[in-house]
């Protein structure tokens, strides 16, 4: 079963106010950020305009973040050059969703974000 309403909340106000938060007002014409849910696999996404017809936007995934009910943990991913998904290293599954996204916010390693 997918997440219920509170945890979508949830999902929206820690993931959707980082996506909010992480673009300036004045890029917002340029970069867009934003997450999808899909059964209990949320991805945050980066959307540009296209080159040379700027009228379309392409879409570019960022991070994915994976929840397993069963233990109740997130785990964090990030997406390599041949799009493949790979565990980010260091991090245990966790039930602190925020900590994740702060984790996807400093960027230690530079994958998310060149």
């Amino acid at each position: 079963m997918p997440f219920n309403d509170i945890e979508k909340k949830r999902i929206n106000r820690v993931v959707g106010g980082f996506c909010q938060e992480r673009i300036p007002d004045h890029q917002r014409s340029q970069v867009k950020l934003f997450y999808t849910i899909k059964g209990y696999d949320v991805r945050i996404i980066e959307s540009r305009p296209s080159f040379p017809n700027n009228h379309l936007w392409t879409d570019t995934p960022i991070a994915r973040l994976v929840y397993d009910p069963d233990t109740f943990g997130w785990e964090l991913f990030w997406r390599k050059a041949s799009s493949r998904w790979k565990k980010y290293p260091g991090h245990e599954p966790t039930n602190n969703l925020k900590a994740l996204i702060d984790t996807i916010a400093e960027n230690r390693f530079q994958v998310f974000w060149g």
